[in-house]
């Protein structure tokens, strides 16, 4: 009734000519499989991938979120220079300046693909909410995953260095692991670092000896992620870099655990001086796919995690 009164056209001539089309689509769907019309929503599958992206008891919830600077999948950094001093009853005019030094930095966000997932009738997945967070949530882990590992490996300082305020200890075989925190705690004090801004990221293995040190603490940690302990909000996570062990500097991303070789780490940040940030992201699906003899799709995220100078990094080895 739309289309005639649009087109001035009669009923008599559009309602044959709307069901001439509906056949059409029909035979084509049948007969080759063509339907132009049959897809999966996107717009009801990406609001549980984006929901929450990072887990609760992840660092990167300690990470500024610069999500908001994101233009067209890239965002502009500056590279802060000195702090400010400040002056107590001053008399001397002009006041001093201190030269920030910023330099312009844009930095593209990275592409995370996830493989494809294959079903044998995802439109009756799509209708069924349960179904569909079920997949969508596969696909979540897996990319919170990557993004956490690429995270960790940059939060985590390349090596000592105190002109960036950067700490790292190294631990003994027979070192308290506990003790080494409480050190990374004096260092950062002694840094004039904002305690209320300090992370630390626990390796699993040193989470092992912490309970062998104080079972109460280990179970105050696992029971509260986030929550501060000696100075630090306290989160663990399984997949911190890895040091060499000759020079204590940071071993390739990826690399192997090997004994003797490597150390693992636990490693310390500052809230403010590290980022995190989401772009685009897109899903892309396939139904009645030949090759797999069934319906295709995966998702697409744009994001970033880095730090903003280099600086208030921190790391204990064992």
């Amino acid at each position: 009734m739309l289309l005639a009164a649009l087109f001035n056209v009669s009923m008599l001539v559009t309602f044959p000519l709307l069901v001439a089309a509906g056949a059409v689509q029909h035979l084509l769907n049948v007969k080759f499989g063509v339907c132009f019309f049959d897809a999966l929503a996107p717009e009801v599958w990406l609001p549980i991938l984006m929901e929450n992206p990072y887990p609760n008891a992840s660092f990167l919830q300690a990470a500024t979120d610069l999500s908001g600077l994101v233009d067209n999948d890239s965002i502009n950094l500056a590279e802060a220079g000195a702090d400010p001093d400040v002056l107590v009853n001053n008399t001397t005019y002009p006041i001093p300046e201190t030269d920030a030094g910023d330099n312009p930095l844009r930095i593209t966000l990275n592409t995370y693909d996830t493989t494809s997932t294959v079903v044998r009738n995802a439109i009756a997945v799509e209708l069924k909410y349960d179904q569909r967070a079920y997949y969508v949530n596969k696909h979540k882990k897996s990319l919170a995953k990557k993004m956490g590992i690429d995270a960790a490996y940059l939060y985590a300082p390349a090596a000592n260095d105190d002109s960036r305020f950067n700490k790292i200890i190294g631990l003994a075989a027979n070192d308290s692991v506990i003790d080494g925190i409480i050190d990374m705690q004096v260092a950062y004090a002694t840094y004039d670092a904002d305690s209320e801004d300090l992370n630390m990221v626990l390796d699993p293995i040193h989470m092992g000896m912490i309970a062998k040190e104080d079972k109460v603490l280990y179970k105050a940690i696992q029971a509260k992620p986030g929550e501060v302990f000696y100075g630090f909000k306290t989160w663990t996570y399984s997949k911190n870099p890895f040091y060499l062990s000759a020079n204590n500097t940071k071993a390739a991303k990826g690399a192997a655990f090997v004994d003797g070789t490597h150390k693992r780490s636990t490693f310390f940040f500052a809230g403010s001086e590290v980022m995190s940030c989401l772009g685009t992201y897109d899903m892309f699906s396939l139904l009645k796919s030949p090759a797999h003899k069934g319906d295709v799709f995966n998702f697409q995220v744009r994001a970033l995690a880095q730090t903003l100078r280099n600086k208030f990094q921190g790391a204990l080895l064992k």
